[in-house]
């Protein structure tokens, strides 16, 4: 008996050892709120979900169209149920982060649609499925506040979530005191939170519904109407609700200074790739040393700027579908692209930072 007893303690840190270095996927899928029924993209996910249970998926926003969810909206309940209904029987880790359309299209009701948005999600998924985070919470950042949310997906991988519309959102929002103080403290706990990581040797997701590059409708420079809401004397009729129409785009002012503002943090370091949606259609870029996915083709396309604004490494509008991280235990993570009726696509096989190595 002792000897028995010997032997498995010998072998308790190759095990653990061998939990940590396991396989991880991370499942990447924006705009996926247009229909009222899982579309073709949803059930091609809901399949490879269920084979793939170490693993974990994020909604990446605009999770309800038009103007996100609301108790009183019955059809609402029906687009975000088109996603939550494929959950049910998945035992990974499931995420949802809000978008731009999930606070009421970027109107006056945005807040409450948003808090109302994360009640249904975490009841939902707590009484109907199975996933592995049912009795916590996935709906983040929390309570209407930008974040940055973070949980452990294993022992050395990381999800940053940020809720980006809080930065652009025109009307009522929740704040940590003032609106100043709230955004000083967020940039302060992201930069604190991708120190730590890149000093622990994790690998970090930051993932949020708007792109720091796209070639998409959004990249949009500023056109002679733009120009005058934003940077004239006409400004006024942006005050008066006009410049919610361009919020969404790149070259909105608060859109390029939470741009900037990230991509200093981010650029600090060789472990991180952030992933967004917004537009509908799956890029990929390489910034340095840092990996930006737009993964937005969920559930409707929108057509690339023949015009591109930045150099891309793979772009598609041509299919629905969703994108794939695949964490290896040989230090490699591969960045897959699933499109409806078409074979997968490996763009892009990374090696990740040893253990060891700290952040710039």
């Amino acid at each position: 008996m002792k000897r028995i007893l010997l032997i498995i303690i010998l072998f308790l840190p190759l095990l653990s050892s061998a939990q940590k270095n396991a396989a991880f996927s991370v499942y990447l899928i924006g705009d996926a709120g247009e229909d009222t029924v899982s579309g073709k993209a949803l059930l091609m996910l809901e399949s490879q979900l269920l084979k793939d249970p170490a693993s974990a998926v994020v909604f990446l926003g605009d999770n309800v169209y038009p103007s996100g969810f609301s108790y009183s909206d019955a059809r609402s309940k029906l687009h975000l149920e088109s996603q939550l209904n494929i959950l049910r029987s998945y035992r990974g880790q499931a995420y949802f982060i809000p978008g731009n359309h999930d606070w009421d299209a970027q109107r006056r009701n945005g807040l409450k649609k948003v808090g109302e948005q994360q009640q249904y999600v975490n009841e939902f998924l707590q009484k109907h499925s199975q996933v592995a985070n049912r009795q916590s919470a996935a709906f983040f950042p929390a309570n209407g506040l930008p974040g940055p949310a973070s949980v452990m997906l294993n022992d050395r991988l990381r999800l940053v979530m940020i809720d980006t519309q809080w930065f652009l959102h025109f009307h009522r929002k929740n704040t940590a005191g003032s609106k100043r103080q709230t955004t000083a403290a967020f940039y302060r706990q992201l930069d604190s939170l991708l120190a730590y990581s890149a000093a622990q040797g994790q690998q970090v997701i930051v993932t949020a519904h708007h792109p720091m590059f796209t070639n998409g409708e959004h990249s949009r420079r500023l056109q002679p109407i733009r120009f005058l809401v934003n940077y004239t004397p006409f400004k006024v009729f942006g005050l008066l609700g006009l410049d919610r129409l361009f919020s969404q785009d790149l070259s909105q002012p608060r859109y390029r200074k939470m741009r900037k503002r990230m991509l200093e943090s981010f650029g600090k370091y060789d472990n991180i790739i952030f992933a967004s949606g917004h537009d509908h259609n799956v890029q990929y870029f390489r910034e340095g040393k840092v990996s930006y996915i737009v993964s937005g083709n969920g559930s409707k396309l929108s057509r690339l700027k023949k015009k591109k604004r930045f150099d891309a490494v793979f772009a598609d509008d041509t299919r629905t579908g969703f994108v794939k991280l695949e964490y290896g235990a040989d230090q490699q993570v591969k960045i897959v692209v699933y499109r409806v009726g078409e074979d997968v696509k490996v763009l892009d096989t990374e090696h990740t930072p040893n253990p060891s190595q700290e952040g710039n």
